[in-house]
């Protein structure tokens, strides 16, 4: 007699597609944004936009790796160091690595549907009195256009950090935002921390540069009617119209009969042919 044991096997379920979870979103009347999806795609291309968060994204382009190392190596040398290093205006603590968040959902004025933001925080400023700050590192000239910008991520995170979803401490109140840029300023020459020999000198060169503080004004009533018109645009039944001068689109358009194209549309090679 055959003494055995049944082995139930299960499946792991597939993970919803983006389409799939944009629906289940409008479902329950919650749209989760990404903060830096406001910024550079919500102003190039509507449509791009609206494709974002309705299941066909731009593909994802290389990041140069030099800002990443740069942004790095910004973090690495603040990170632990006073606050009124960066500027003296702003109130004496400690820069803070950043942290994953994510908020609650907050009521949008105009609309039914609410907002989560999501994301990675750049840095934190812990003021020794009370509060917090948040920050972003940039390698460029600070200008008003990239304050007004980045002012919107900034935003979603404040948000996010005074109202968390779950049981997650809130870090409030977020009392000071803004960026911290680095503009380039030319090069320097670092001094050789022994006499190298004639035959083997490797030079080493520096970026000369200032940490410049760009404050961002918080203003949650403005932001939140620029989601509340955000989200109205990506919860449309049809895409938008796009930028005259989308690259993305354009090419879209220019290879999509090409991808239309089956493989039963394609001339059959003869049997036997090189």
């Amino acid at each position: 007699m055959f003494v055995g044991t049944m082995t139930t096997l299960t499946t792991k379920a597939p993970r919803p597609s983006i389409a799939q979870r944009r629906q289940a979103d409008l479902a329950e009347g919650i749209i989760k944004l990404s903060p830096s999806s406001l910024t550079f795609l919500h102003d190039e291309c509507p449509a791009c936009f609206w494709h974002h968060y309705n299941g066909r994204p731009r593909p994802a382009t290389a990041f140069p790796k030099v800002f990443g190392a740069l942004d790095n190596a910004q973090k690495d040398f603040f990170v632990g160091r006073s606050v009124k290093e960066v500027s003296r205006s702003l109130p004496a603590g400690v820069l803070q690595r950043g942290k994953r968040v994510k908020s609650e959902a907050i009521a949008l004025p105009g609309t039914s549907y609410r907002v989560q933001f999501g994301g990675d925080t750049d840095t934190l400023f812990k003021f020794s009195r009370a509060g917090y700050g948040v920050c972003d590192f940039k390698t460029s000239t600070p200008s008003d256009d990239a304050a007004a910008l980045y002012g919107r991520q900034l935003h979603a995170y404040a948000i996010a950090l005074e109202r968390p979803a779950g049981d997650a401490m809130p870090l409030a109140p977020v009392s000071r935002m803004g960026l911290i840029c680095f503009p380039p300023e030319g090069m320097i020459e670092l001094p050789a921390a022994k006499p190298p020999r004639a035959s083997k000198a490797a030079k080493q060169y520096a970026y000369r540069t200032s940490a410049v503080w760009v404050e961002v004004e918080r203003d949650d009533e403005a932001f939140l009617h620029f989601v509340a018109d955000a989200v109205k645009l990506i919860t449309r039944r049809t895409m938008p119209r796009s930028a005259p001068n989308c690259g993305w689109c354009r090419w879209t358009r220019m290879t999509a009969p090409l991808l239309e194209q089956t493989v039963a549309d394609l001339p059959v090679p003869a049997v036997g042919a090189a």
